[in-house]
């Protein structure tokens, strides 16, 4: 639990209201991969803030956070913060480019953080493709993002409408719920296939249909909100954090890789799939 909370912590961050410190910094943070929750993950929020705070030069104890677990959480914080950055998983990414103006301007890389190929299991010797799963019951985290899951995941090959979806916190759940019988399908990354693999009975699990390569998580302004001097502040003090004394402590407890600058092939290979949406 404890590797789970350090690791969620950054997979998503929303800082709302003006960076110009004309009133608070609040921050929304989400994740689709491991989980958390909002208590326990506090501590590791409010260390993460006072870091950017003090390398950027705003003032102490101006940016707030939270972690929260569910897109529809994130989307209210949103819809009443109105963000100026954010950190978002790509799949809220995608989803959200348009109605919520974002401007990518950096990436987090992560092993940790980051599924870079995702891939749909299952347990029955009859389903043999994506066809066969028409009408079946698939458990994912990418429920709630069915654009992303049709268009990008499963590369257009079938839609998410083509199945019974439910939403789970942890890919753990959908494991349980193939190997108990309760779903037909789930979806899981390298890492996570392999640990289930190793679960009684998991050696039955087979992939029927893989994903292209998927994108880190791209930091991201919401519009014009972010003043080009906060920005260009915020990026290098990112770049830097986890090369340096105390901002590689905090990156190694919380799982992160580094923050590289953006390259826009990587999201524009996925928008590419996605479409203009």
């Amino acid at each position: 639990m404890r590797n789970v909370l350090f690791a969620s912590v950054l997979a998503a961050t929303l800082l709302a209201a003006s960076l110009s410190w004309a009133g608070p910094t609040d921050v929304a943070i989400n994740v689709t991969r491991l989980g958390g929750d909002t208590a326990s993950a506090q501590p590791f929020v409010d260390r993460f803030l006072r870091y950017i705070e003090g390398k950027v030069g705003w003032p102490a104890g101006s940016a707030k956070g939270a972690f929260l677990i569910s897109r529809k959480d994130v989307t209210a914080a949103v819809e009443t913060q109105k963000p100026a950055l954010g950190m978002l998983e790509p799949a809220l990414y995608f989803e959200m480019r348009k109605a919520w103006n974002l401007q990518p301007f950096l990436m987090l890389e992560s092993r940790e953080l980051v599924s870079p190929r995702l891939h749909v299991v299952v347990k029955d010797p009859a389903l043999q493709t994506l066809a066969d799963l028409k009408g079946k019951r698939l458990w994912t985290m990418l429920a709630d993002t069915p654009t992303y899951l049709s268009k990008v995941v499963l590369g257009g090959s079938a839609n998410a409408s083509d199945f019974t979806l439910k939403q789970i916190g942890q890919a753990l759940k959908g494991v349980r719920g193939l190997l108990r019988g309760d779903c037909d399908a789930t979806i899981l990354d390298d890492e996570q296939l392999a640990s289930a693999k190793q679960i009684t009975g998991g050696e039955a699990l087979r992939v029927i249909a893989s994903s292209p390569a998927l994108p880190p998580i791209p930091v991201v302004a919401f519009g014009t909100g972010l003043s080009a001097a906060d920005r260009d502040a915020l990026a290098k003090a990112l770049k830097a954090m986890c090369g340096t004394s105390d901002g590689g402590a905090i990156c190694k407890e919380m799982h992160i890789g580094r923050f590289v600058p953006l390259d826009p092939a990587v999201l524009g290979d996925v928008q590419k799939r996605y479409g203009d949406q």
